[in-house]
């Protein structure tokens, strides 16, 4: 939701998308949209400023003022139990501490990115023999080498030299025909 708070902020308007917008963009139901706005705006992370129109007495579109927004005077930060600010602790994540070095937390677990150098995508194989072992044949190469086989083995005659090279690499890598029999029709 703040993903496309923040996708729909202008910096000299605002930010003021409708609500079937948002639930267009988010793709979710009434409810949630007004539940994950209310979380937001109770973390501190936006404000919602409504205002209304004085002389037709309808709402204007809604103003989300993002937390990068907001003034000193106007502080998010979360409060205790008494109304007053909460110190920001190392623990809840809230605030800097100036003393702690370049970790984010004491509580990291690690990186879920991947390590640089590392390919995060796999290109197409474009030498398919090699990557399986054995040659890759198409459906139709497949279907015309085992029509040919099926016709030696009724006892037909085959010239050789007439077989598209590829279908006779499939009729020898799919062992459909042996060696003496392509050595028969001039394969081999």
């Amino acid at each position: 939701m703040l993903f496309h708070l923040c996708d729909c902020h202008n910096p000299s308007q605002g930010c003021f998308p409708t609500q079937a917008y948002l639930l267009e963009a988010t793709g979710v139901s009434n409810g949630t949209l007004n539940n994950a706005l209310n979380a937001l705006e109770g973390k501190g992370l936006i404000r919602r400023h409504r205002a209304w129109d004085k002389r037709s007495k309808r709402q204007k579109p809604t103003r989300y003022i993002l937390g990068f927004e907001f003034d000193k005077s106007g502080d998010p930060s979360p409060k205790t139990g008494d109304g007053k600010p909460k110190k920001p602790s190392p623990k809840s994540g809230d605030g800097a501490v100036s003393n702690l070095g370049g970790d984010p937390s004491p509580i990291w677990r690690g990186s879920r990115l991947q390590p640089t150098g590392e390919v995060t995508c796999k290109e197409p194989v474009i030498n398919q023999r090699g990557a399986r072992g054995k040659p890759f044949f198409t459906a139709d190469e497949r279907f015309e080498a085992k029509q040919i086989s099926e016709y030696i083995r009724g006892g037909g005659a085959v010239n050789g030299q007439r077989i598209p090279r590829r279908v006779a690499e499939c009729l020898m890598a799919e062992k459909m025909i042996d060696a003496v029999v392509a050595k028969q029709i001039g394969l081999s």
